[in-house]
């Protein structure tokens, strides 16, 4: 399986695919592909970080020459690409006024390519006590998106403290503890896994209990 992540590749972005790769590679091997580097340090064009194998793009370079056969590939797209029709593709959508409008114009030029584009929306660090939410941002995207897309659902993320004392934990441990991120998130990447793998219920709960086991 193939997905590709739209949006700006930041901090938060970065560990979101990190920790959507870890809890899917119990279900499949996953790479993931982008040209901002995940791990710290010297690295080399292929590498691991958390226990994922991770490609590094070269400037210029197209993401599907380096796509794996063995594996299921997460793609970080800052820009946009050609992807074949059954990749499945994700917006990765912050809800600063820059992030979003630069996720949505990126969302546009797939959809023009793929007039029945099917997109899957994550809101990423919504505030709390904030007016501008999932409602408020999902009418902002119904809006600037044409007809035809469908959007197949929307999640919203707020990155409480407990999920920020893991990501920075993982950048120095090169480690990450799916079992000790908050209950809200994990129901998010368990909506995600279930779009982007096509599983029920009871499957994804399994792919989960052996996340959290791992180290």
């Amino acid at each position: 399986m193939n997905v590709v992540f739209l949006g700006e590749s930041t901090e938060a972005k970065r560990f979101l695919i990190l920790c959507l790769a870890k809890i899917a590679s119990c279900y499949a091997n996953i790479t993931v592909l982008s040209k901002k580097p995940y791990s710290y340090g010297e690295i080399t064009d292929e590498y691991e970080y958390c226990g994922i194998d991770f490609v590094l793009l070269k400037d210029g370079e197209n993401p599907l020459s380096k796509i794996s056969e063995s594996a299921g590939n997460f793609v970080d797209a800052e820009e946009y690409i050609d992807v074949p029709e059954d990749f499945k593709v994700i917006a990765v959508s912050e809800t600063t006024r820059d992030k979003l409008e630069s996720c949505i114009e990126l969302a546009g030029e797939y959809t023009r390519c793929h007039p029945s584009l099917n997109l899957y929306i994550v809101y990423l660090n919504i505030m709390e006590y904030c007016r501008i939410g999932k409602r408020f941002l999902s009418s902002f995207w119904e809006h600037s998106l044409p007809s035809t897309i469908e959007i197949a659902g929307t999640d919203e993320i707020y990155f409480e403290e407990k999920n920020h004392i893991v990501m920075i934990e993982s950048q120095y441990l090169n480690r990450l503890s799916i079992r000790s991120l908050s209950l809200p998130i994990k129901t998010v990447f368990r909506n995600i896994i279930l779009y982007i793998f096509s599983l029920d219920t009871k499957e994804v709960k399994a792919v989960f209990k052996r996340a959290e086991r791992m180290k």
